[in-house]
């Protein structure tokens, strides 16, 4: 009997452990040194299809990407906004962004990285290929 009031009371304790260390869903993963190159206000220029640059729309003109240092994002895509949390891999090549409400996760891929420019390529939810171009100051 004493056996059996140990194991539970020591499975109980392990299972009170775990879940204490668990992160809770709002903590905030700060990027990687490597990923901070792209932490920063990027403004949308124009988008490309076929190869041929194009300018903003009447619903993109003030369209943003705000990638921030404390892995916080704020997208401005056709002029709808979306605020989050964001990670990117190692080599920065795929940016994921995780929408606070509904924890939608956007996916985007880095084609070009500048210190002054960005192309992506972002796949709508119709997968549809999105090549949008960004600048920054």
């Amino acid at each position: 009997m004493k056996k059996i009031l140990t194991l539970a009371f020591l499975s109980l304790f392990i299972g009170f452990s775990l879940n204490a260390q668990t992160p809770s869903k709002a903590a905030t993963t700060v990027p990687a040194e490597k990923s901070k190159a792209l932490a920063k206000s990027w403004t949308f220029a124009g988008s490309e299809n076929f190869s041929l640059e194009q300018a903003p729309t009447e619903a993109q003109k003030n369209d943003v990407l705000m990638l921030m240092t404390d892995g916080r994002f704020r997208w401005i895509y056709n002029g709808n906004p979306v605020v989050g949390t964001w990670t990117a891999d190692k080599s920065n090549t795929m940016i994921s962004l995780t929408q606070d409400v509904t924890n939608e996760v956007f996916k985007i891929k880095v084609l070009h990285l500048a210190s002054d420019r960005m192309k992506v390529d972002y796949r709508d939810k119709d997968d549809v290929h999105n090549i949008l171009i960004y600048t920054s100051k």
